[in-house]
């Protein structure tokens, strides 16, 4: 698909006339990528501005001591990246990785930002959606800082619940199909740690698999498990709740 029909299609450039649309198609490039590359690391943020036209790109920041990795955002089609570097022209301390599969639109950034000056419509929509990832950043900070992995787990599949559902039983979003690593970094965890998570709230007869990928069995349970009212099962051995790794 040429640029200018993906620009059409994409909320980000919703309100812009023909011929301004034509101008930005112009001045981006199609790139295609492949699962698990690095797009950008925090050198190249100040370089290009993306937007995403299919497939899943994860923005993360990383300990380079340690390698811990821990994921700030999960994009999708119609998200630009970096937002941070576009408005301050400064290198973001960020890293973008491939999910699957990826295509983007690319643009250099000093060209881009020229573009939000000269068309309000699409400034206006860089701001929604800088908004947008400020909340889910904000959200992200208060979990990792009130919550234990379990309450973080809960929130996180609250969040991607497909709208669609039925009852009180729900798919989770195409977004969300991810490894247990991946879930444990959009969270702030480590892979055993939510594998137990997740094993507990199967048997809390919460999340069940499905063909391989997650289902919430029990939205009601969900609900109270993210908001502390589910109550844990004690240890036999002690009668205590089991303690909850981060």
């Amino acid at each position: 698909m040429p640029p200018l029909e993906i620009l059409e299609t994409n909320p980000l450039f919703a309100g812009l006339g023909r011929n301004a649309l034509k101008e930005i198609a112009a001045g981006f490039a199609l790139e295609k990528w492949p699962k698990n590359r690095l797009i950008a690391g925090p050198a190249a943020t100040t370089e290009r501005f993306r937007v995403v036209v299919r497939g899943r790109v994860k923005i993360t920041r990383s300990n380079s001591r340690d390698g811990r990795e821990l994921t700030l955002w999960l994009l999708g089609p119609g998200d630009g990246f970096d937002l941070a570097a576009l408005l301050d022209g400064e290198p973001h301390a960020v890293a973008a990785w491939t999910l699957d599969e990826v295509t983007t639109l690319s643009a250099p950034l000093l060209l881009f930002r020229h573009w939000l000056e000269r068309f309000p419509p699409l400034r206006l929509a860089v701001q929604r959606q800088i908004a947008a990832k400020l909340r889910e950043l904000t959200d992200l900070a208060g979990d990792l800082a009130l919550h234990d992995t379990s309450t973080r787990l809960a929130h996180l599949l609250l969040r991607h619940l497909d709208e669609r559902h039925v009852g009180d039983e729900a798919r989770l979003e195409p977004q969300l199909d991810l490894s247990q690593q991946e879930l444990a970094s959009l969270i702030g965890s480590v892979r055993v740690v939510v594998g137990r998570a997740l094993a507990q709230m199967r048997r809390e007869g919460i999340v069940a698999l499905d063909r391989g990928a997650l289902r919430v069995t029990s939205i009601k349970r969900l609900l109270a498990r993210a908001e502390g009212r589910l109550e844990r099962p004690k240890d036999k051995r002690r009668g205590i709740a089991p303690a909850q790794g981060r």
